[in-house]
């Protein structure tokens, strides 16, 4: 299967056929994007399907937002 594949409402379906979630990361690399992963994404084993959701943010952005976090 493939994992662009997309369901009715644009959520992907990761490897294993699931709808992925849409989550936040908020690395000092990536703060406030979003990316698709599926539930089990990060989980030792678990599946590895992962797709950005958004633009990539801008060099003052991740400034700005790394500033508040912390």
């Amino acid at each position: 299967m493939s994992a662009n594949r997309r369901c009715e409402v644009g959520q992907p379906i990761c490897h294993y056929d699931n709808q992925c979630c849409l989550t936040t990361s908020w690395t000092n690399n990536n703060p406030g994007r979003r990316f698709w992963g599926c539930a089990h994404y990060g989980v030792r084993r678990g599946c590895a399907f992962f797709e950005w959701y958004d633009p990539q943010v801008c060099e003052r952005s991740k400034i700005v937002i790394c500033g508040l976090l912390k």
